[in-house]
Formats: structure tokens, sequence, C-alpha cells
């Protein structure tokens, strides 16, 4: 299963279609930045979830 995405209401779904009756997408991925100011936090986070 993967999370599906519907772009007129912005709801997360992991419907084909959303409640509003529009077709869902798969969401992509935030672009990469060399300046990411919340990048270490989320590599602490990871490090802490696989211990």
């Amino acid at each position: 299963m993967r999370i599906l995405y519907c772009k007129k209401c912005k709801k997360f779904t992991l419907k084909q279609t959303c409640s509003c009756g529009n077709k869902t997408e798969q969401p992509k991925p935030a672009k990469f930045s060399p300046e990411d100011k919340w990048g270490k936090y989320r590599r602490v986070a990871k490090k802490q979830q696989s211990l």
C-alpha cells in the first residue's frame, strides 16, 4: 500500500479516488537542499528510532 494525495482537497488517502471524487496521485518527495535547516533533527530522530 502507498499513501496517495488529492491535489484538489489536499488530503492524503490510501484509496485510488478521494472522498471529493478526484483521482489521487502519488506525492512527490521534497526537493533536496544542502542548506536544509531541519535535516540535523531528522537524522537524530531516525537514529533514535532504529535503536
